[in-house]
């Protein structure tokens, strides 16, 4: 589907979650695959997310401005640095902003009732993130003050990683 044709909330969230499928599956299923083609030697690579929930590591777009909002450049630089899961997760933090991002690219048109309504669909949805660090999304409270006592109950490490609970492993 040529982007310029997505005009619906229910068409820009079908473009979404084929490529949120495309991305999930690249950084989980095929991860090994993945992270060969991330090769620290080559050029600056970005992982896609394609509509027909294919992915591919490729050089960003030659056109400036390019088509479409770009995702994170040189995702291939740090690979060997870092722990392969510390890695993944932060590929899957930036793949988050460009499914956002690619989202609300195709959005702009819309009113303020049509985006909000796109972003609770989008939101209903794990996040790369969540998915692949095998974080469980924390379910709203229905009120603000019982959000922020939660908000702090949470002790996180330094990295804002919340700690696990030696019990649970128990």
């Amino acid at each position: 589907m040529a982007s310029s044709s997505l005009r619906t909330v229910e068409e820009i969230f079908k473009d979404y979650n084929a490529r949120r499928s495309a991305l999930v599956r690249a950084l989980t299923y095929d991860v090994d695959d993945f992270y060969s083609q991330c090769d620290p030697d080559k050029e600056n690579l970005c992982l896609y997310g394609h509509p027909n929930e294919a992915w591919e590591v490729a050089l960003p777009a030659e056109e400036v401005p390019s088509e479409l909002p770009e995702p994170a450049l040189g995702i291939n630089f740090a690979r060997d640095g870092m722990n392969k899961k510390d890695w993944l997760s932060l590929v899957a933090v930036h793949s988050d902003c460009w499914l956002l991002s690619v989202a609300f690219y195709f959005g702009a048109r819309l009113n303020r009732t049509e985006r909000k309504r796109l972003f609770s669909m989008m939101n209903d949805l794990p996040t790369i993130f969540e998915v692949v660090t095998g974080q469980k999304p924390v379910k709203d409270k229905p009120t603000v003050e019982s959000g922020s006592k939660s908000r702090n109950s949470t002790k996180r490490s330094i990295d804002g990683q919340p700690r696990s609970n030696p019990k649970l492993a128990e």
